[in-house]
C-alpha cells in the first residue's frame, strides 16, 4: 500500500509538471503596444469579442497571438519559423494595453507541452482587425513572410522580440509574463508598423484632373 501511495504521487507530480505549464499574457503601462510611437487606443466600447472583426467607433480591434519555442530558439524572423501558437489576445479598454489571460483565475494562460516546472522562450505577433480579423492564420498568410499583399487599406502588424528563458508555473501561480524589461530579457513593448499602398503623385494628379473634367463638364451643361 505504501508503494502504492508513493508511485501516486509521483505521477501526480509528474501530471504537474509536463501538463500545466503557465504564463501571465497580458502587458502593463510600461510594456504598451504602440503605432508609430503612439499607445494603440481602446475600442470605444471596451474590450471586443475575439470573434469580431469590426471597427468600433473608428478604433480598430486589434489582436495577439502568445507565440513559444525551446529555450534553445532566441531569436525569432519574418517567418516565425520555429515558434509555436500558444493563445490569442485582444486590447483591452486601457489604450496600449492587451490581454490573453483566459485561465480559470483570468490571470494567466496555458502553454501546451510545457510543464509547470519548464523555461521557455516567447514571442508575440500582433495586427489590426483589417488584416484578418481575429484569425492568427489568415493574418500570417497576408504577412507572408514579411511582404505582405498591400492595397488601398491601412493594416497594422508587428512581431516583438523574445522573450528568453521565461520559467513557467503551474496553476494558481504566481506567474512570470514575457512582458517586462529587456535587461531581464523580457518583451519590453510591441511596436506595429502600418502597410498601405500610397498612390504616386502622377495618381493624385490624374484623380484632379479627372475631377476638373467633370466639374467643367456640369457647369457647360
Amino acid at each position: 500500500m505504501k508503494k502504492l501511495l508513493v508511485l501516486g504521487a509521483l505521477f501526480a507530480t509528474a501530471s504537474l509538471s509536463f501538463g500545466q505549464g503557465y504564463v501571465a499574457f497580458g502587458n502593463t503601462s510600461t510594456t504598451r503596444v504602440s503605432t508609430n510611437g503612439a499607445a494603440i487606443p481602446a475600442p470605444s466600447t471596451g474590450i471586443v469579442g475575439l470573434t469580431s472583426a469590426s471597427t468600433v467607433a473608428g478604433n480598430p480591434t486589434y489582436y495577439y497571438a502568445l507565440l513559444v519555442a525551446p529555450t534553445s530558439q532566441n531569436t525569432i524572423d519574418n517567418s516565425l519559423a520555429g515558434w509555436t501558437f500558444v493563445g490569442y489576445g485582444t486590447n483591452t479598454s486601457i489604450a496600449g494595453r492587451m490581454s490573453g489571460n483566459n485561465s480559470t483565475d483570468s490571470s494567466a494562460v496555458q502553454v501546451a507541452g510545457f510543464g509547470g516546472t519548464s523555461t521557455a522562450d516567447f514571442a508575440v505577433v500582433g495586427w489590426s482587425s483589417s488584416v484578418a480579423g481575429s484569425d492568427f492564420a489568415a493574418a500570417t498568410a497576408w504577412w507572408n513572410n514579411g511582404n505582405p499583399n498591400k492595397d488601398s487599406t491601412l493594416r497594422w502588424f508587428g512581431v516583438s522580440t523574445v522573450a528568453n528563458d521565461i520559467p513557467l508555473a503551474n496553476a494558481g501561480g504566481p506567474y512570470n509574463s514575457p512582458w517586462g524589461s529587456a535587461a531581464n530579457g523580457q518583451i519590453a513593448g510591441l511596436s506595429l508598423q502600418p502597410f498601405v499602398v500610397i498612390p504616386e503623385p502622377g495618381t493624385f494628379a490624374l484623380a484632379g484632373l479627372g475631377a476638373a473634367a467633370i466639374l467643367i463638364f456640369r457647369r457647360r451643361k
